[in-house]
């Protein structure tokens, strides 16, 4: 055991050490803390800024790693009279690796005065800070719950800087990592949290289905003890089930909603299809017509802009770009609907069957060059793709064997790709495929992962508007990041140049 008077002497030569290192440094400037909130209203280039003030403070310092070393120091010691300056650093630091080290400092070093340093970091846009949040809150006195149950009041689940909040909260609840000896958590007491707070339980079974927190939820009850949660999914199973679906709405006249589409209210037909949550088999007959005429509509686009586009030189064959529906796509709907157990939405049925694949992603130019007067950028522009239900089907496959062995309740959705995304198609590392989620009782599912969070049919429906490229709006973020003003009105004028007939859907 190491002795305090010797660890009080180390600690005071270390941070002595340590506050002149500090005071040779350059002036960096300070790091302003921002919010979810805040970070979401930056432009891009004010992100951009933000970011380049970072890197460049690392590069204007070569010591910081021996002052990252002496910060750990410090917490390994545990050595109070430097929590002040810590927080300095944890609050103001430009040096990222500094900052990360002066949270830890602190947490080891446990003061009141470093915990609540930490705790006010709860809804910061960094995960850092809210990791290190929920870590203290944790490890306060008292229950957990007591600590952390206010997190997923209703009023704070309903901001964006609460659902952040709430999930880091609940990612405790799972493993951290995962060794030949089995999973570990953040905290040993963890493991069993659900187990004997029934409150973390009922939470959970409660999110299982949230939009936002339901995959994290079913992630705490698929490692926590099935004998504790399988009754209590049980319960919420049958519970379920007894409840009646949600009413379709008002009384439908048969053939009410295709009159008015064929009139040319398309628009005004899918809101009104849109607001019904569960479709009743009246309103289901209705908007599989109603689909399969706005997916005439959508084929017909598809087939005018595609030769627009080609003539003008993109590059992609009429071939790989509409290559028609599946052979066997009834056959897989049907296997569709008996895996989910919810008939196929009306919109993506239609498309599946009446149109197939829309695929405009230039892939003939991952290898090669670009061809000449063809703007490069509309590659990262998101061109319009929507994949058929044959290529997606490996996804569903690996769903149905994932899902076999959990609780019918934790299965989650399943998420169906429909298409890479944007930066993936232009062959660049990126993040997950666009997908829809089923079973969807309504007619127009969410396209999820996209950015612009809409509805199928109003996804088509932004694509073929921008003439095939959904990420038009993003030049500002270009710009930020090296687009020069000739090169985006080269991409505008190319645009203007691609004329095609398009039918309203």
């Amino acid at each position: 055991m190491s002795d305090p008077g010797e660890d009080q002497i180390s600690g005071a030569r270390v941070l002595e050490s340590l506050l002149g290192a500090l005071a040779r440094w350059p002036d960096l400037g300070s790091r302003t803390r921002l919010d979810i909130e805040q970070w979401n209203n930056l432009t891009a280039h004010e992100v951009k800024a933000y970011q380049d003030k970072s890197i460049a403070a690392i590069r204007a310092v070569d010591d910081w790693r021996a002052v990252t070393d002496q910060i750990r120091e410090l917490g390994r010691l545990r050595y109070e009279p430097a929590v002040p300056a810590l927080i300095e650093l944890w609050e103001r630091c430009l040096v990222q690796p500094v900052t990360v080290a002066a949270a830890h400092a602190l947490f080891g070093i446990g003061t009141a005065e470093a915990r609540d340093a930490l705790r006010h970091g709860i809804h910061d846009h960094d995960h850092l800070g809210r990791f290190m949040a929920v870590k203290v809150m944790f490890t306060d006195d008292g229950t957990a719950w007591d600590n952390l149950g206010h997190l997923f009041s209703g009023e704070r689940l309903a901001t964006t800087a609460g659902l952040a909040a709430a999930s880091e909260a609940l990612s405790f609840l799972t493993p951290r990592s995962f060794s030949a000896s089995g999973p570990e958590w953040h905290a040993e007491g963890l493991r069993d949290l659900v187990s004997q707070d029934h409150r973390w339980l009922d939470l959970c079974v409660q999110l299982r289905d949230h939009e936002d927190l339901g995959w994290v939820a079913r992630e705490v009850l698929t490692h926590a003890d099935p004998a504790v949660t399988g009754p209590a999914l049980d319960a919420a199973r049958a519970l379920r089930a007894a409840q009646t679906a949600t009413p379709a709405g008002r009384e439908l006249r048969p053939g009410e909603l295709v009159a008015r589409y064929l009139d040319g209210d398309h628009r005004g037909v899918w809101r009104d299809l849109g607001a019904v949550a569960h479709l009743d088999d009246v309103w289901r007959a209705e908007a599989e017509q109603v689909a399969a005429l706005t997916m005439d509509r959508v084929r017909q686009n598809a087939a005018n802009l595609t030769a627009a586009l080609i003539a003008r030189g993109w590059p992609v064959g009429l071939e790989q770009a509409l290559p028609g529906p599946d052979a066997d796509i009834e056959d897989r709907l049907r296997e569709l609907e008996q895996i989910t157990g919810s008939a196929v939405p009306p919109a993506l049925a239609a498309f599946w069957r009446i149109v197939g694949t829309i695929d405009l992603v230039p892939r003939g130019t991952w290898d090669g060059p670009f061809p000449p007067d063809v703007p490069e950028h509309l590659a990262v522009a998101d061109p319009l793709e929507v994949i058929d239900l044959d290529t997606a089907w490996s996804e569903v496959e690996d769903w149905v064997d994932e899902s076999a062995d959990l609780h019918p309740e934790l299965a989650g959705p399943l998420a169906v790709v429909i298409a890479a995304d944007y930066l993936h198609k232009a062959n660049i590392s990126g993040g997950g495929p666009y997908s829809v989620w089923l079973p969807h009782a309504g007619a127009d599912p969410v396209v999820r992962e996209e950015e612009h969070g809409l509805a199928f049919t109003d996804y088509l429906r932004r694509a073929f508007a921008a003439k095939g490229f959904l990420r038009l709006d993003d030049q500002e973020e270009w710009v930020a990041h090296g687009m020069t003003g000739d090169e985006v009105a080269e991409l505008t004028g190319w645009l203007d140049g691609v004329e095609y007939q398009h039918l309203d859907f």
